[in-house]
């Protein structure tokens, strides 16, 4: 068995930080880098670069006769009055106009204003230059159309964090879902009721150690399990075989009682007699009945065979008419299908549906009506059987497809042992299909519903 390297969760998270870290810092580090690279290559400038400018050129201005001579650095506007402040020649708009205006008056700027002006003294004028406190790009074009290059900064700078934030996380979170991934494959297992299976293994040492736990359980369940399984597995063979060596007495008990009846016998004789032949016929269902038990728990054996759907509903219909005609039961029969051949058990599936009908049958009035519709589609033969009688209890609409179940009306009888239901159910279950059981809208009687996969 090969050895899993495994590490501990807290160590997970310390290198998810460092990393994190490393990512935050990086997402910072390199747009300073771009930055300082922009620069350097003369696509940008510092913050004070128009302020150096400023002192630069502004005793120039001062000195020169001809300002048409002077040429301004990048990023700095001005605005000539005379000396009774009347605009002489301007380059700024109207809102940086008024705020030059009033500088020039008052000798006071904005607080907070990243727009700074100077005022220059010539000999008939003033000048007022107007210049910006902060990076911006050498060309006059991006930054008329760029946020500023401290701005673009803090917007990449903004934006890397996030997404490294976003990226570490999904990526830690995968990492975590994919070291869990063998405890949900083994869950799902178990909830399938598959107990046949390996559990993965996990890096992570207290993943690992959920899953060895995890294992162990499982390994002791199947142990438990099989040998429950084996315990009913005997039971189950010794009620068939105990049903099956109590048929022979009993048959020899009733070979003596139909012998002793042919003998001359006074009243009291016949009486006892009597007794003894109702009580060997009750054994008999008794017994009949410990072997269907038998037979449902293990599963019935199909034997399917391909047979003709028309014959075969014709024979189930004859059948039921008959068992109507005895019990003064009207039956509503409707075919709908264009089938010719079905692949079924022919004898399980006839064995379900008549008991079904039977049941409809006991359970309705006198003179009432048993609704049976049979359609065929996409490899599915459908019966519905509907009564009028009082329909299933709630309770009965839980569990009547549990074993031994019997609702209040049948639980004195004598005749019904709970597996009716139960029976149809297995069957239809061996044929890939279902049963289903509910109150009928219409004639609030039983609806039960016997899918059939052919």
């Amino acid at each position: 068995m090969d050895v899993i390297k495994t590490s501990s969760l807290k160590a997970s998270f310390w290198r998810f930080l460092l990393m994190l870290i490393s990512g935050l810092t990086g997402s910072v580090v390199v747009p300073f880098a771009i930055m300082l690279l922009t620069v350097h290559l003369g696509y940008t400038n510092y913050a004070n670069y128009s302020e150096q400018g400023v002192k630069y050129i502004a005793p120039i201005i001062a000195a020169t006769p001809d300002l048409s001579e002077v040429e301004l650095p990048v990023g700095i506007k001005f605005l000539r009055l005379d000396k009774n402040y009347n605009i002489l020649e301007t380059t700024l708009d109207e809102a940086d106009l008024n705020r030059a205006m009033e500088y020039a008056i008052s000798g006071k700027t904005s607080n907070g204003s990243k727009k700074q002006y100077r005022l220059v003294t010539r000999e008939n004028e003033y000048v007022i230059l107007q210049y910006y406190v902060g990076s911006q790009f050498t060309n006059s074009w991006m930054n008329e159309h760029f946020p500023s290059p401290e701005k673009l900064l803090y917007i990449v700078t903004g934006v890397n964090c996030i997404a490294v934030c976003v990226i570490l996380t999904s990526r830690f979170s995968k990492k975590l879902r994919l070291q869990l991934n063998p405890l949900f494959e083994a869950t799902a297992e178990i909830s399938a009721q598959n107990l046949d299976f390996n559990v993965g293994h996990s890096n992570v040492k207290e993943f690992e150690d959920v899953l060895l736990s995890f294992s162990n359980m499982k390994n002791s369940l199947k142990k438990a399990l099989e040998q429950q399984w084996k315990m009913e597995q005997m039971q189950k063979e010794q009620i068939a075989a105990l049903a099956h060596d109590l048929k022979t007495p009993l048959t020899v008990i009733q070979g003596n009682i139909d012998l002793i009846s042919e003998t001359r016998l006074d009243d009291e004789q016949k009486t006892y007699t009597g007794y003894i032949a109702d009580s060997s016929e009750q054994m008999q269902l008794y017994i009949k009945a410990l072997i269907e038990i038998s037979r449902a728990s293990a599963g019935y054996q199909l034997n399917k065979e391909s047979v003709d759907f028309s014959s075969y509903i014709a024979d189930l219909r004859e059948q039921t008419e008959v068992l109507c005609t005895t019990k003064d039961i009207r039956l509503d029969w409707n075919t709908a299908s264009d089938c010719s051949t079905l692949e079924i058990d022919t004898m399980l599936t006839e064995r379900a549906i008549m008991n079904v009908v039977s049941n409809a049958l006991e359970y309705s009035p006198i003179n009432g009506t048993v609704y049976i519709k049979i359609q065929y589609a996409e490899k599915h033969l459908r019966i519905c059987v509907v009564d009028e009688g009082k329909g299933f209890s709630d309770e009965a609409l839980r569990h009547a497809q549990e074993q031994f179940f019997m609702d209040n009306s049948s639980r004195n009888s004598k005749m019904h042992f709970g597996m009716g239901l139960y029976i149809v159910d297995s069957i239809m279950k061996q044929h890939g299909g279902q049963l289903i059981i509910e109150n009928d809208i219409t004639t609030h009687g039983a609806k039960v519903i016997m899918d059939i996969l052919c």
